[in-house]
């Protein structure tokens, strides 16, 4: 009778042993099953844009290599024939280019002529001189003549405390304030111009560009 009572002990402790276990297994198993997280969605970045105007909406600045030919060229702002040393000062008169930072980036900008078609090209070129400033009266380039490369010039902006860094969102044709600025360009007769007859009929062409850069 003894024999049976621990006989069946045994088998009720097993049983338990097992039940025990077999729950360990699903409770630990059950947890591993149960994640948790948190998401911060809609994270993003875009590119500004970096365009200006030269002038007005007209002429727009596009990316990359400077135009050679086509389209991508901005009116001239001084055009004029039949020059002479008498009558020079009232056919060249000065012109003005206003430039706008339109894109939504802070840029800088700098003028420089010599690169691809906007060399000084002609003859009389060596006889006249180029002189540029800004709003401000800032000498960007003092009377030069035409030939060769001008050195590129950082360009600054009209803002109450003029800056190098140009802010953007700026409006075409505006030509003022921290987006912008006038630029006063003036054709003048070089030291040569009224004594060589070497003149006469001849021409000079030039360009000058806009360079712009995100700041």
């Amino acid at each position: 009778m003894e024999e049976r009572k621990n006989k069946r002990s045994v088998r009720v402790a097993l049983v338990l042993g097992i039940a025990v276990t077999g729950t360990a297994l699903v409770g630990w198993g059950g947890l591993a099953a149960w994640t948790a997280y948190t998401e911060n969605a809609g994270n993003s970045v875009a590119a500004g844009t970096l365009a200006h105007a030269n002038q007005s909406l007209s002429c727009v600045s596009n990316l990359g290599a400077v135009p050679t030919s086509g389209t991508g060229f901005c009116s001239a702002v001084i055009n004029v024939s039949g020059v002479d040393p008498t009558n020079f000062a009232t056919l060249v008169l000065p012109a003005n280019i206003k430039i706008d930072n339109t894109g939504s980036l802070q840029s800088t900008f700098t003028l420089s002529m010599g690169t691809l078609l906007q060399a000084p090209t002609g003859s009389l070129c060596p006889d006249l001189t180029l002189a540029v400033k800004d709003k401000n009266n800032n000498t960007v380039w003092a009377a030069t003549a035409l030939t060769g490369t001008f050195t590129a010039t950082s360009l600054y902006n009209n803002a109450g405390t003029p800056s190098y860094t140009w802010t953007g969102g700026g409006t075409a044709g505006t030509g003022t304030g921290a987006t912008g600025d006038t630029f006063t360009v003036t054709v003048g007769t070089g030291a040569g111009f009224a004594t060589n007859s070497a003149d006469q009929g001849t021409s000079c062409s030039f360009g000058l560009v806009f360079t712009q850069t995100a700041a």
